[in-house]
Formats: C-alpha cells, sequence, structure tokens
C-alpha cells in the first residue's frame, strides 16, 4: 500500500508496534505517559503520492485517546510549526474560531499528529439544514475566516494575483476542460479570455495568510467552537481568493447535492456578509476575478470525478464565472 500511495513511511506508521515506539517520545502526549496498550489505524483519505489521512486510535489504561494522523512524502515539519504559532495567536481549544491542535511532527516517518475534532462538517448543513441552520453555519464560516486572515501569522510562499492563471493548476484545469471540446470547449475559451482581461486591472490590496482551499468541508462545527482543518496549503494571498473559494464550493454543492446552483445562495450572502462586515474593507476589489477563476477550476474538479452528469455540472460551473465576470453575481 505505501509503495502505491507513494509514501516510503506509511507501512510503519501502521504497524502498531513500530508505530508505539515513535510515540514514546511525544511530550505533548494526550494519554500524559501512560503506557499504550492498544493501536487501531484507518486510512480516511489519501492524496496519491502526496499524503495519507488517518484516523488512529490509542488505547492506555485511562481508555482511548483519538487523533488525527497525516503521512506526508516529503517532510512538512513547516505545517506543524505554522499551525503551533497560528493557534498561539488566538485559535486555541479555548477560543471560538480555532484549528485542530497540533500535537506532534514525527520527522523519521513524516507523520504530523493533531488534536481529533468531532461534530458535524458545514458542508452537512448546508446539505440537510434548514434556512436557519445554513444560515448559522455561513455565519460562523465566514467570521472564522475573516479573524484568520486577520491574526495568522503571515508565512510560506506568497501567491500573486497576477500570476494566478498561469499556475500550472490552472493550466490544467483549463487544458483538461478544453479537451472534451464543443460547448464546453468553446466557453473555456471565453471565461479564460475575460479572466485575462480582468487581471490586467487587479487592484492591489494588502497580502493576508492564506488557507489555500478554504470550504464547508473543511470547517468543524462544534458547540461554542468553529474549527477549521487541512491547513496544508498555507500561504500568503490576497484574501479575496480565500472568500471567492468558499463561494464556488458552495454553488457546486447546491448543483451537485440540490438539484441548482441557487440554492445555497442564501447561505453564501451570509458567509459575505459575515466576512465582510469585520473582515478586510478591499477584499470587494478582486472578488469577482477569484470567484470566476475559482467556478473555472470546479468545471474541471467535475469532469475528473467521471460522474454522467459531469460535463454539465461543468458547464454550469463555467456559465457561473461568465455570469460572475458579466456583474451579475450580486
Amino acid at each position: 500500500m505505501s509503495d502505491e500511495l507513494g509514501l516510503a513511511t506509511l507501512s510503519e506508521v501502521l504497524d502498531p508496534i513500530a508505530l508505539v515506539k515513535h510515540l514514546r517520545g511525544v511530550s505533548r502526549a494526550p494519554w500524559n505517559g501512560h503506557a499504550v496498550e492498544e493501536v487501531r489505524t484507518r486510512v480516511l483519505k489519501h492524496y496519491l503520492g502526496r499524503r495519507c489521512t488517518l484516523d488512529i486510535g490509542l488505547r492506555t489504561s485511562e481508555g482511548w485517546h483519538f487523533l488525527i494522523g497525516k503521512v506526508y512524502r516529503k517532510d512538512r515539519s513547516k505545517v506543524f510549526q505554522m499551525m503551533e504559532r497560528v493557534q498561539q495567536v488566538g485559535f486555541g481549544p479555548q477560543d471560538e474560531f480555532s484549528i485542530p491542535q497540533p500535537i506532534a511532527y514525527l520527522s523519521s516517518l513524516r507523520l504530523l499528529l493533531q488534536e481529533k475534532v468531532e461534530g458535524p462538517l458545514a458542508d452537512e448543513i448546508f446539505k440537510a439544514g434548514d434556512e436557519h441552520s445554513r444560515a448559522v453555519a455561513a455565519e460562523r464560516c465566514g467570521l472564522w475566516l475573516a479573524r484568520f486572515h486577520a491574526l495568522a501569522p503571515k508565512v510560506g510562499l506568497v501567491s500573486y494575483a497576477k500570476d494566478y492563471l498561469e499556475s500550472d493548476s490552472m493550466q490544467r484545469c483549463s487544458q483538461k476542460i478544453t479537451k472534451v471540446g464543443g460547448h464546453l470547449a468553446d466557453k473555456v475559451a471565453r471565461l479564460l479570455k475575460r479572466l485575462e482581461d480582468a487581471s490586467s486591472s487587479l487592484s492591489s490590496v494588502e497580502m493576508r495568510p492564506g488557507h489555500g482551499g478554504y470550504r464547508a468541508t473543511h470547517v468543524i462545527l462544534v458547540p461554542g467552537r468553529t474549527v477549521t482543518i487541512d491547513l496544508d496549503t498555507y500561504d500568503v494571498a490576497d484574501p479575496a481568493r480565500d472568500v471567492a473559494r468558499f463561494v464556488s464550493a458552495l454553488r457546486s454543492q447546491a448543483l451537485a447535492q440540490l438539484g441548482s446552483i441557487r440554492m445555497l445562495d442564501g447561505a453564501a450572502e451570509v458567509f459575505l456578509n459575515a466576512y465582510l462586515a469585520v473582515g478586510p474593507p478591499d477584499v470587494k476589489k478582486n472578488l469577482c476575478f477569484f470567484e470566476a477563476a475559482s467556478c473555472l477550476k470546479r468545471a474541471s474538479h467535475s469532469l475528473s470525478r467521471s460522474l454522467p452528469d459531469g460535463q454539465e455540472r461543468a458547464e454550469a460551473m463555467l456559465d457561473e464565472g461568465l455570469r460572475v465576470l458579466n456583474g451579475k453575481a450580486r
């Protein structure tokens, strides 16, 4: 399995005896020095050749302790260091807006250990909740992001808006859609041209700490605590990018799960208003550009899943991107 995933240390992490030996030196262990009597690991998600996320259960004389582990292909100790800095500036377990608490980074295993937070994901509420619960979830998501942009340290690579369309990921997304041909090829060409035109007039804004992949699947809603996970792609960027990605992900979720791209417009509006109420005022300047670009990426993702209606979803997301740039989104 580890060879297939390109993760040389995964087999050792999945070996209970080997893992226990490595855990003995963890100073922040929630099991407080008690001997680990049993280990259970379960793969939650893997990204081929990049990382694997695990649910790790450790039983001591005091009972079970559960963690989330991430095994990386390359050293990612900087993720752990960044999480430590973030939780120290107001995102600790006692704070209303927080992140999973970092426990340890075992460099020999390239394994990040962090708190396992139990609670529903925001996207589950957007899928099955009523309008009130969706609004509450959207507000909490908006406030978390605004606080993160305001307080988190500016660390990591700087992602400039002017380079966004030339990035490898955007190039791969547009090429994937173009290969389908027909209406999709025509629409992605139109959207790219509009994005290129828009990029030439982007406003200069203060760069902020970036989550890099902020969306409802990354937000856990616990009573009294809003927790955002997966900070692996942290960087420094225009804050509009994180805001736009959240909104475009909501549009995509509404299309896929609720039958209409407009079904979560109310939640999107609450999210934006909550963010704008306390976030940087200049976030609006480049928001349409980033939202339209995110729609293009979402269109590509719809094709990647090989779904029966994947092309229809992709076309709807391209149409949404064009609509945003036409100034009809708000």
